[in-house]
């Protein structure tokens, strides 16, 4: 992946999974912690573990290098498994979020290790896509395609097997069929939010593609609500609670007029504002992102 796509991946995934340095269960009931990292191999969702997947997910959580909550020494292999197994052990609790684990675990990750397995992570995702001949040439496609295919991997797994279509539009470069096929589901929440940011970057590779824009820079484009919250994101204002959701209510004008106020400009708190526009414009373009139009 280019080195923009690396460099940029915490950012991205950060305001869609949070982070939390404590063992939880996602939506689906698999035990994960970090910025979305399962450490789970129970193939069937919301569901006990057997054995054998038990053990395998167990080596998975032993790879984090844990701490204990009360003096922040290492955790030992068995207090690794008692945190895993209390917490898989609750699947009526999955539908309240992260926090309802909090309780029942005794030991966390500190950001350096939560960053380091992210990487880790990725790199494997990569690896996976490379061997699999649709994605031979990954290391060569627009940089926003390679992040929207990374990001359906977060959330899917890196062998995508239930997207044919997918595969196919991505093989033959066709980023607006892609665009058109890396929808998954539940389309709610923050899965919601990702397939929203997954189609809209397959289509700004269709756009680099097309205008012969460098393939090696994150496009990005300021067309509305969706995108502002998103350019504030990466220059490290929350709109709203922190995640992008297209609605321009009182904490996205908040966040606007925020940054207005920050860049000596007028603080109307308007999206749409071409002073704020040309100065998120210039902001992105230095941070080494390509600001683009339709």
């Amino acid at each position: 992946m280019f080195d923009s796509v690396h460099n940029f991946w915490i950012q991205f995934n950060d305001p869609l999974e949070g982070r939390v340095n404590f063992m939880y269960l996602d939506q689906k009931g698999w035990v994960s912690t970090g910025i979305g990292n399962k450490i789970d191999e129970t193939a069937e969702a919301d569901s006990a573990p057997s054995p054998a997947e038990r053990d395998k997910s167990l080596a998975e959580a032993r790879e984090f290098h844990w701490l204990l909550d009360s003096d922040n020494s290492d955790a030992t292999a068995d207090q690794v498994a008692a945190d895993w197994d209390n917490v898989k052990g609750h699947l009526d609790l999955a539908a309240q979020g992260h926090n309802a684990f909090k309780p029942l675990t005794q030991l966390h990750l500190d950001n350096d290790e939560i960053d380091r397995n992210v990487f880790v992570k990725l790199d494997q995702m990569e690896s996976v896509l490379l061997s699999q001949s649709e994605f031979s040439d990954f290391a060569n496609w627009p940089a926003n395609a390679q992040l929207a295919t990374l990001s359906m991997c977060w959330a899917l797994g890196p062998t995508l097997k239930g997207f044919p279509m997918f595969r196919t539009a991505v093989a033959n470069h066709d980023w607006n069929g892609a665009a058109d096929q890396c929808h998954f589901t539940p389309d709610e929440g923050t899965i919601q939010i990702r397939n929203k940011l997954d189609r809209e970057n397959f289509q700004l590779a269709q756009l680099v593609a097309d205008q012969g824009q460098p393939v090696d820079q994150i496009a990005v484009q300021l067309s509305d609500v969706f995108d502002v919250q998103g350019a504030l994101l990466t220059l490290g204002s929350k709109p709203g609670p922190g995640r992008q959701d297209g609605a321009d209510g009182p904490t996205t004008q908040a966040a606007v007029r925020a940054f207005q106020t920050a860049n000596g400009l007028d603080p109307n708190g308007r999206f749409d504002d071409p002073d704020t526009l040309s100065a998120l414009s210039s902001q992105l373009a230095g941070a080494g992102f390509n600001v683009v139009s339709a």
